[in-house]
């Protein structure tokens, strides 16, 4: 910023008009920050030439930062950071911090090159106060950021909702601000989310109406809310809970911070090795394999064949080879708990899970989704307003920002694009 710009501005890099790809930039003469560097969710359909050009505007906007203020671990918004320079500091929750370590074994490690600080509570970046809000959302550890900045208050609510086990944490949010960055990913769907109870619920009557097969499960490992939901499922039809090592390290960092979740140690809880995946991990960090060994219960995988009854398998597609050394000739059923589209997603793991279930139907079939949305419906994002009560609401994170003027008449909605530079120390709120 040079001197003869505004004291204060804010630029929507990504996500003014799409879900997902998060990046926004917030600047004085002083100070430059960013929040979230997202993927595209669209990215992998994307030619050569325009992932490229993603990746250099990332590393445009990344350029000569202050610091990057991530939300959360989801790749929409974090997916980008291996486009910032060596050194760039990152601010995020612990949570949020402890799944970077580990997400680096899985593909690049971004705590080798990134200057990675939990925040507990409000950190100062040269002209900027941040104070971060846990948040509910389907992503362990997602927050929002107030940014108080030149007399001016900004909320950047990140990926939120209301329907979880932790909804009521948005009364935490402050009030009065100046600017909401409000996220809006299910505008237009017209449809009240279910609750996580009733997630479970559905859980116990597809157990129980299948009560001969082995169940596996697809859902995201850092999806606390529905690993407990699948918990109480299993408890409650006499079921044990099979878990990855991945799972399970995301289930002992929640178990610090929450007694209640369950971990290793808690009955109907036993965690699987898969074999190349096990061996791969002790490769990159024996020590984590073996303190996740240490207590848990192992679950005896030559069992499944036994007491296929008796299970049900949290997995991942790339599992499924692993898996199918003691499973090929047991009754399974399989459960999508993500969302939809991955499914349809033109991916070699998923093309063969799909194989996998064609080639013998008589014993494998895919039963009906059971989900509900990390992000708030519609009458949540209302109630979220109504707490908040912002002079100013920013759309983004959403398809249709046109209609948050209809949804929210009392109060003024800024309609922007992005890489549209806003002036906050003139606009009228």
């Amino acid at each position: 910023m040079t001197a003869n710009q505004p004291n204060t501005q804010f630029i929507i890099h990504r996500g003014s008009h799409q879900i997902g790809g998060n990046c926004v930039e917030l600047a004085t003469r002083n100070a430059r920050i960013l929040i979230d560097c997202g993927l595209p969710l669209d990215y992998d359909e994307q030619d050569v030439e325009t992932q490229n050009e993603i990746r250099e505007n990332a590393r445009k906007w990344l350029q000569n930062c202050d610091a990057v203020f991530l939300s959360h671990y989801h790749a929409d918004h974090y997916g980008l950071l291996n486009e910032a320079p060596q050194g760039t500091k990152v601010y995020a929750t612990k949570e949020t911090a402890e799944l970077m370590k580990i997400s680096g074994m899985f593909g690049e490690d971004l705590t080798e090159y990134l200057d990675i600080h939990p925040i507990e509570d409000t950190v100062t970046i040269k002209d900027f106060r941040v104070t971060k809000f846990d948040v509910d959302h389907s992503a362990f550890g997602a927050c929002a950021f107030l940014f108080e900045v030149c007399g001016k208050r900004i909320l950047y609510s990140g990926d939120i909702r209301l329907h979880g086990k932790k909804g009521v944490l948005y009364k935490n949010l402050p009030q009065n601000v100046d600017y909401l960055f409000l996220e809006g990913t299910n505008l237009g769907r017209g449809v009240r989310q279910k609750t996580e109870t009733a997630i479970e619920n559905e859980f116990v009557k597809q157990f129980s109406s299948n009560p001969d097969s082995l169940h596996l499960v697809w859902c995201s490992s850092q999806n606390i809310d529905r690993i407990v939901a699948l918990y109480r499922a299993c408890v409650r039809t006499n079921r044990v809970l099979g878990v990855d090592p991945y799972a399970a390290y995301a289930l002992e960092l929640a178990h610090q911070n929450r007694q209640s979740i369950p971990n290793k140690t808690f009955p109907s809880l036993e965690i699987y090795f898969p074999w190349s995946f096990t061996n791969w991990m002790i490769e990159k960090d024996r020590q984590l394999v073996l303190d996740l060994r240490r207590g848990a219960t192992k679950l005896d995988q030559t069992d499944l064949p036994v007491n296929p009854s008796k299970y049900v398998l949290l997995y991942r597609p790339k599992l499924i080879g692993d898996l199918n050394r003691y499973i090929s000739k047991t009754k399974v059923c399989l459960t999508n708990s993500i969302w939809a589209q991955y499914w349809e997603q033109d991916k070699s793991e998923i093309n063969r899970l799909k194989a996998w279930i064609e080639d013998k139907p008589g014993l494998r079939q895919k039963l009906p989704d059971i989900h509900t949305s990390g992000h708030a419906d519609v009458a949540s994002l209302q109630k979220i307003v109504e707490h908040v009560q912002p002079k100013c609401i920013v759309p983004i994170h959403t398809e249709m920002p046109e209609k948050y003027k209809k949804l929210f008449q009392s109060y003024t909605v800024l309609a922007v694009t992005d890489e549209t530079t806003i002036d906050l120390t003139n606009t009228k709120e």
